[in-house]
């Protein structure tokens, strides 16, 4: 499996030039580091992913909620505060609300399976 050291060698290298005068030809090298970057993406989500399954197993064996606003909150203050652009803070915040969503559609799922498959066995 890759890592997400691995993962980032391709990233370390000089970005490729942008020329003065741009061919067709000059979009294919910054259209491969997109494609790395959206691999790297997608690795960190699942693995944001796997971070907040935990979370939720430990929340079941607490017998805690899985939504808590105010966590929802520190994370999105988080991102905000981590932000230098060019992408601005609302736009992330609108992302990590989505990426928010759909972890917690996932933990429910999960939950909500394992315990239907308990009710009827």
């Amino acid at each position: 499996m890759k890592t997400v050291r691995d993962a980032i060698r391709p990233l370390e290298a000089e970005p490729p030039p942008t020329p003065e005068i741009p061919t067709q030809a000059d979009l294919a090298p910054w259209r491969d580091r997109i494609d790395v970057l959206d691999r790297l993406v997608l690795q960190c989500l699942n693995e944001r992913s796997r971070c907040a399954n935990v979370i939720g197993q430990i929340k079941k064996k607490l017998d805690m909620p899985v939504y808590v606003p105010s966590r929802e909150e520190d994370v999105l203050r988080n991102v905000a505060a981590a932000n230098h652009g060019p992408l601005p803070d609302a736009a992330v915040r609108r992302i990590f609300e989505r990426i928010i969503d759909e972890t917690r559609s996932l933990e429910r799922e999960k939950y909500q399976d394992e315990a239907e498959s308990n009710e009827g066995g």
